[in-house]
């Protein structure tokens, strides 16, 4: 399945993933799927067609870590751009090591994070 410049949110916090939705259509950065956990995004990724380019990971979320989450999702579709998001900087390098395109930390601004996509979307 083919990927495309779409965006993919996994983050637990339903607040965060209204949020993103509304300042991606606002952006009219088309948005392919939300999930809440780790399972949820991995079958929903599997599903899309076309796929996401970039996929939008907190890096705490319920029954699987964001990292485990990204590491699926690569192990599908390799060339997938991956911004993981989190609170803790400490882990910043880890993620990078392990596939993230982008690391950023948690609080990040609505400018970041959609100057982030774009630059990513249209790479």
């Amino acid at each position: 399945m083919a990927v495309n410049g779409s965006v993919a949110i996994v983050d637990d916090e339903k607040d965060v993933v209204r949020t993103f939705e509304l300042l991606f259509k606002r952006r009219k950065i088309p948005l392919s799927f939300t999930a809440l956990d780790g399972p949820d995004a991995i079958g929903k990724f599997k599903n899309a067609n076309p796929r996401p380019g970039v996929v939008i990971i907190d890096y705490r979320l319920p029954s699987m870590s964001g990292l485990m989450v990204m590491g699926e999702i690569l192990a599908i579709e390799p060339g997938t751009k991956i911004i993981l998001v989190s609170g803790e900087d400490s882990i910043e390098q880890e993620c990078i090591d392990m596939g993230a395109t982008v690391f950023l930390k948690k609080p990040t601004s609505i400018k970041m994070m959609t100057d982030t996509v774009t630059r990513l979307t249209s790479s």
